[in-house]
């Protein structure tokens, strides 16, 4: 799953509003209106805003053993 997924998910399993989500995280709601409608992508920054507002851990990926 992508980081892209992974934001959207947690998004929509939040019981908050959209609205609520891009206020409390600093996102602009637009940003987060066409990110969640898959119009555009999100910048890292954005991404971590978002993910400290949903209370995750964005880490690196782990080398997959060959």
């Amino acid at each position: 799953m992508s980081l892209s997924d992974a934001l959207r998910k947690a998004v929509l399993a939040c019981k908050k509003t959209r609205y609520a989500i891009a206020v409390g995280s600093g996102v602009d709601h637009a940003v987060l209106r066409r990110f969640m409608r898959k119009e555009r992508d999100i910048k890292l920054t954005t991404a971590e805003h978002l993910a400290e507002f949903l209370d995750l851990e964005l880490s690196k990926r782990r080398k997959r053993k060959r």
